[in-house]
């Protein structure tokens, strides 16, 4: 008790000033129409202004669990394409159902870190041996493709980015089929370059940038880009400049794809070379 007297005395000034500043406001809004409806106005405008920013902190926090969510969701999809399957054709030996093993299977990560404006980039994602990753895989986002795996740990892998001249894939002009190897350049982070596209090919601006579907890393027809500019090189060849689809710089889930057929394929290739 003698702490709150001596609280008091201590400053029973701005305590007065307190309760009549309060005395008076209540004056004003009680006194009158015009005041009372402003206050009234200003009350409800500070309740909307504190219930938006209660709002959308709120949305922010479950953003997270969210994007988890569609992650999941983009993996389930994924893994039921029909791409996801090789099906075996009936032939004159066989009269029976036919089968539908899997090809390629996908596995949602997280990117953890991420370069773009460097001379070699990579991204590092949240998955890796302990999850089916191995080196070389392909990996893409909902947008297209944006790299391929480099090197692996247990439960982390370092991705070599398309942002790196160190990565190259087959690509192909989507309305007439030529094909070629697509590479980035150096030039800037959403664009690289299509190589040995023979002079007789038709080039339209716009045209769409697809993944040919040779090797055993990416599957066809996987979004790449579109054509931004085109060029003639030495005269027989085109080189087009080919604006890439995903956003590099805000790269957040990914799917990386397991073709479980690969060893065979490679195996067989190489068996064939040696002979």
């Amino acid at each position: 008790m003698r702490n709150l007297f001596r609280f008091i005395l201590q400053y029973h000034v701005l305590i007065l000033f307190i309760l009549f500043e309060i005395f008076s406001i209540t004056l004003v809004v009680t006194t009158g129409s015009f005041q009372e409806a402003r206050f009234y106005q200003a009350g409800q405008k500070l309740n909307n202004t504190l219930s938006n920013r209660i709002e959308n902190t709120r949305d922010y926090l479950s953003l997270y669990k969210e994007n988890k969510r569609l992650a999941t969701e983009n993996n389930r999809l994924y893994n039921l394409l029909k791409s996801s399957y090789k099906i075996s054709y009936i032939d004159s030996t066989f009269r029976g159902d036919t089968a539908s093993p899997r090809y390629y299977k996908y596995i949602s990560a997280k990117v953890i870190n991420n370069s773009v404006n460097k001379k070699y980039n990579y991204m590092t994602i949240d998955k890796g041996r302990n999850h089916g990753i191995e080196p070389e895989m392909g990996v893409i986002c909902d947008d297209g493709i944006v790299g391929m795996v480099k090197s692996v740990s247990d439960n982390f892998c370092v991705v070599l980015s398309l942002l790196n001249p160190r990565f190259g894939v087959s690509a192909k002009i989507k309305s007439s089929g030529f094909y070629g190897p697509l590479s980035w350049k150096e030039t800037s982070a959403d664009k690289a370059i299509l190589e040995d596209i023979p002079h007789h090919a038709t080039i339209v601006m716009g045209d769409t940038i697809l993944t040919s579907g040779y090797g055993s890393i990416f599957p066809e027809n996987y979004m790449i880009g579109v054509i931004s500019n085109f060029k003639l090189k030495g005269g027989n060849y085109y080189e087009i400049t080919v604006k890439l689809s995903p956003d590099f710089q805000r790269l957040n889930q990914v799917q990386v794809i397991r073709n479980e057929f690969r060893n065979e394929i490679e195996t067989l290739e190489q068996t064939a070379v040696n002979e």
